[in-house]
């Protein structure tokens, strides 16, 4: 199958890319710039998501759309970012396919559309996003939906993921591992709080397994790796990958909370993107556990244990820091 990938040379995209060409598929990048991992690999259009003319040249002989531009950074990005990206941009793509008359999208969202949950997420959890990345996410979605209803021959996969990590990526799991790495980290709260999670090989594999059975209308599809570990379980474990003993000190998280709003006003003020601050911390002690059964039940099983993939990661890391 002939497929365009929007968002090819980022860190999912680059992995997605090899497993789908691994596949038999044919793949056409499409991002603001090449990278030099997808070089030779296969036809590369540089372009933008808001230009719709664009977008439609690139479509020329595609049977299928993979959409993973977005807007997710947590600094910086206004409440506006988030919607003229991953809602207006998903606009644009979803009319170039009706121009083009491609009937096949994969769209990949976020949990961050169920909000604060108690208990386990799964694909039947009312959606109640508590920021503007979940909210602008949930807008996409619903703009597939109507793109679905207006010809019922359509197919579109939305596939929401936990909190993806692996070699090449330098967000919030490279800091983590950064901070330990540099001996700064400190243990703060009890750490006995779920983060679903998943390695970005495993969730590249379940996209050609659900590619694979796509069928007319929308289907969603949550993504993390089992087993559910604890806050404190990734620290350990990277703690082990790196051959150190980690310190029994720990400090209670309402004082640490008070400290990093003053990081949080420096901040707004310099316009510093610094490692520490309140909403990092506290993201980190919320419980964010969000299930995955429905494409294990499908027949989808991963290679990779989160353990494994932590391990990978900080290989890399070092390598990477040399």
């Amino acid at each position: 199958m002939n497929i365009l990938i929007i968002g090819s040379e980022g860190f999912i995209g680059r992995t997605l890319t090899d497993l789908l060409i691994k596949a038999s598929h044919t793949i056409t990048g499409f991002d603001l710039k090449q990278g030099e991992h997808s070089k030779g690999k296969y036809v590369f259009i540089s372009g933008d998501i808001m230009d719709k003319s664009g977008l439609e040249k690139a479509m020329e002989g595609i049977e299928c759309v993979i959409n993973l531009a977005a807007k997710h950074h947590d600094f910086g990005i206004s409440r506006e970012g988030f919607f003229e990206i991953n809602e207006k941009g998903t606009d644009n793509i979803l009319q170039a396919m009706v121009n083009k008359q491609i009937k096949k999208l994969v769209f990949f969202s976020s949990v961050a559309v169920y909000g604060e949950v108690k208990g386990c997420s799964s694909e039947a959890t009312p959606v109640n996003p508590a920021n503007d990345y979940g909210e602008s996410k949930l807008a996409a979605e619903r703009l597939i939906g109507k793109w679905y209803t207006e010809d019922n021959s359509r197919q579109a996969l939305i596939i929401r993921p936990a909190v993806v990590f692996g070699p090449y990526n330098y967000a919030n799991m490279y800091k983590l591992i950064d901070t330990i790495y540099k001996r700064r980290y400190i243990s703060v709260g009890k750490g006995d709080n779920i983060k679903s999670a998943c390695y970005v090989e495993n969730l590249a594999a379940a996209c050609v397994f659900l590619i694979a059975r796509m069928q007319a209308g929308v289907a969603v599809y949550n993504y993390s790796d089992y087993e559910h570990l604890k806050s404190n379980d990734f620290i350990n474990i990277i703690y082990a990958c790196l051959g150190r003993q980690r310190s029994g000190i720990r400090i209670p998280l309402a004082p640490v909370l008070v400290v990093t709003s003053v990081i949080d006003l420096l901040a707004r003020i310099t316009k510093i993107n610094f490692h520490i601050t309140s909403n990092r911390i506290k993201k980190f002690n919320a419980q964010t556990w969000h299930g995955s059964d429905k494409v294990r039940e499908e027949g989808f099983t991963p290679e990779v244990t989160l353990k494994e993939g932590l391990s990978r990661m900080v290989e890399w890391y070092l390598k990477d820091n040399k």
